[in-house]
């Protein structure tokens, strides 16, 4: 009988730390992650992030009647139009900026719905949708020829669904389409990611909260669930903000001393907790991306990686056959 044959040792990968960031609609927001990413540089940290847009957040109010969603009357969106065009302007030019310095731009759909019982006719009308608010910008509201971004829509190879939520016709689009990953669902910790009809699946953590026994995705929205029923809770921020940075360095030491499987960490531009999220977030990349064998990067550049990667390699990483690295000391 022949036995199965264990996967040759390989180097040690770098840990690799994805962080990402979904319904990028204020500018103030913008403004803050723009800041912190020139603060991490000046700092000698490098670390690049991935922003999920909304196709909705690049048409002005005002025009709002050009976006025609799926199933629903022309117009609506279950999130906020792009305010003015001067908004969708300044909106324009954060984007561009944190471009050049290489963060990613991946797409979030358009409207914000919840398209788990959508077609694939209904993914693509989406799609469709995004490319033409992402390439036609300037003229849907009304800017200055050559005001709207300095790349291609074909360039934008990511997405992430609104809620996560995803049909097989959503995968059917994609594989077709110029897509290199998609970033829904949940997995273990550890789990390193699989190619599934020439996408990158790319999940969030089903990570431990610090402290207790109880289990959630590695994104603040279910934190928020998690911690206080979905609802601000400002008498207990702190504790909450702790609990998070405390939970996302468990699961980086865990990772970094273990098999080496990607980090995935997702947030929004919402002020849950009034902001202590947010806080607890940067303390986290201050904390790993300066550390030794550790890249936090993009998803663009995990794709990367992953695909220069021979199948024995990649074998040989998700069963942990490298010499292990004992945890950094990181206090929280």
């Amino acid at each position: 009988m022949l036995l199965p044959r264990a996967p040759a040792a390989a180097d040690r990968p770098a840990q690799y730390v994805a962080i990402a960031f979904d319904n990028c609609t204020e500018l103030e927001r913008w403004q803050e992650w723009s800041d912190f990413a020139a603060a991490l540089e000046r700092d000698g940290i490098v670390a690049r992030f991935t922003f999920f847009v909304s196709g909705i957040n690049f048409i002005a109010d005002a025009r709002k009647d050009i976006y025609q969603p799926p199933r629903e009357p022309r117009g609506r969106s279950r999130i906020n139009f792009g305010g003015t065009p001067r908004d969708v302007a300044s909106r324009i030019g954060y984007i561009n900026g944190l471009r050049r310095k290489g963060h990613e731009i991946a797409s979030h759909a358009v409207g914000h719905f919840d398209g788990r019982h959508w077609s694939a006719a209904d993914w693509q009308k989406e799609f469709d949708s995004f490319d033409t608010a992402f390439a036609h910008i300037a003229a849907v509201n009304d800017l200055a020829a050559g005001a709207g971004f300095d790349f291609p829509v074909r360039e934008i190879a990511g997405f992430r669904a609104p809620y996560l939520a995803t049909s097989p016709g959503l995968y059917e689009v994609m594989s077709r389409g110029r897509f290199r990953y998609h970033a829904n669902g949940g997995k273990e910790p550890d789990a390193w990611p699989v190619k599934e009809g020439g996408l990158w699946a790319f999940s969030l953590a089903n990570i431990r909260l610090a402290g207790g026994r109880r289990r959630t995705l590695s994104m603040d929205y279910n934190f928020l669930v998690a911690q206080s029923l979905g609802l601000d809770d400002a008498r207990n921020r702190d504790r909450h903000r702790q609990q998070m940075l405390e939970s996302y360095l468990d699961y980086f030491r865990a990772n970094y001393a273990g098999n080496r499987a990607p980090i995935h960490i997702g947030h929004h531009f919402s002020d849950y907790q009034g902001g202590a999220y947010r806080e607890a977030l940067k303390d986290f990349v201050r904390s790993v991306c300066g550390l030794p064998e550790v890249r936090c990067t993009t998803y663009a550049r995990l794709a990367d990686f992953l695909d220069a990667l021979d199948p024995q390699t990649l074998a040989a990483y998700r069963a942990g056959g490298f010499a292990r690295a004992e945890a950094p000391a990181l206090a929280a």
